[in-house]
């Protein structure tokens, strides 16, 4: 008997649990819902809508700095040492890509030049001996080790006359028009790029190494814009939007461009880099300048709802959603994404598609909501 009491109190006890389980669902179920009386709902402003699909345009104003595109700046040098024996640039001139900045000597250049005529002459009998093992081996008038031999050579000067003809175009000499005639202890150092010499760093009579800086070019024709697009805005970008520039010192000078790139890496600021290039037509954009941009932001798809539709709520967005019970609300959180003067875009717009909204007056729900809790 006793367990059998122990038993009811058991099942009383669950099931008081379960009530009380069940009565907080449905209080906080009930904490977002708003329920008017037809009285109420007919002398109120509240106008119902649903979600609009419209294509919206907006700006998202960014600010960054001039930069150059890696193959726009070329720190120039040469493959091997010498000494200066002559300076044709000075820094600030304007260069095109070919033009000579210096000439350089050394014996080495001779030497190399000297090789490569010898191996070009011992090229040329080793395939000529090798054509004739070759003959002398298909008739079997040649041992078999005469004829490996003259291939081996043959292979050897050719590969040694492939390296000097590489080292020869390193210092800018033609191996094709090279002669006996032609060799010289000087050549010439190029612009590998057209731009402007931002940088000399040598002088007349000085021995120079390889791994030496000689010149420093920049190309100010090619520049970037390297913007600077914090997260809540990153999502709404895309290649090819439009974007104007202009600088601090010239806000009334535009540079009109397009996204090339988005670097989707964040920084520690938070914030992604968008390059946009930048055509230097007036001359006085330098790499380095802080600038200012609008980036602007076409949706052709935007779900759209008025202003009066959206209510803040303890640092959040909400709509009123319209329940099947015409005189019930439901408060449902929304993300907001570009705002006018008139509507909002709804971000996570597939949970409302297809509802009922509020669109009007939708704070006095919110009040109704408030002085329900209170």
């Amino acid at each position: 008997m006793k367990n059998i009491y122990l038993a009811l109190i058991l099942a009383l006890t669950i099931a008081c649990q379960s009530k009380k389980e069940e009565t907080a669902t449905e209080t906080a179920v009930k904490e977002n819902v708003v329920e008017l009386t037809k009285n109420q709902l007919d002398n109120s402003k509240i106008k119902i809508g649903s979600l609009t699909n419209t294509s919206l345009s907006s700006t998202i104003k960014v600010n960054g700095k001039i930069t150059l595109a890696p193959n726009a700046m070329a720190s120039v040098s040469m493959p091997l040492g010498g000494y200066i024996k002559n300076i044709k640039v000075m820094p600030g001139m304007v260069i095109r890509k070919g033009q000579v900045l210096a000439v350089i000597e050394d014996q080495s250049y001779v030497q190399i030049q000297q090789d490569y005529l010898t191996t070009k002459q011992q090229l040329a009998y080793a395939s000529k001996d090798f054509a004739r093992q070759k003959e002398l081996n298909s008739s079997q008038a040649v041992s078999e080790k005469n004829y490996q031999l003259a291939e081996s050579e043959f292979a050897k000067q050719r590969i040694t006359l492939k390296s000097l003809e590489e080292k020869l175009k390193l210092i800018h000499i033609n191996p094709v028009s090279l002669t006996a005639n032609t060799i010289s202890k000087s050549v010439n150092i190029y612009a590998p790029i057209s731009g402007m010499i931002t940088k000399i760093d040598v002088n007349i009579g000085k021995y120079v190494n390889a791994t030496d800086m000689l010149f420093q070019i920049m190309d100010n024709q090619s520049m970037y814009a390297k913007l600077n697009v914090f997260e809540k805005d990153a999502a709404n970008l895309a290649i090819g939007q439009k974007i104007k520039v202009y600088t601090n010192t010239q806000p009334d000078v535009f540079y009109e461009t397009k996204i090339e790139f988005v670097n989707k890496s964040y920084s520690d600021e938070n914030a992604i880099e968008v390059y946009a290039k930048i055509s230097n037509t007036t001359k006085k954009l330098i790499p380095g300048n802080y600038i200012n941009a609008s980036i602007q932001i076409d949706n052709n798809n935007a779900f759209v709802v008025s202003n009066d539709a959206i209510v803040d709520f303890e640092d959040k967005k909400f709509v009123f959603v319209q329940d099947a019970n015409k005189n019930t609300f439901s408060m449902q959180e929304v993300q907001i994404g570009t705002v006018t003067d008139k509507i909002s875009e709804i971000r996570n717009y597939e949970m409302l598609q297809n509802k009922n909204i509020v669109i009007s007056d939708a704070y006095t729900l919110l009040m109704v909501l408030k002085n329900k809790e209170e």
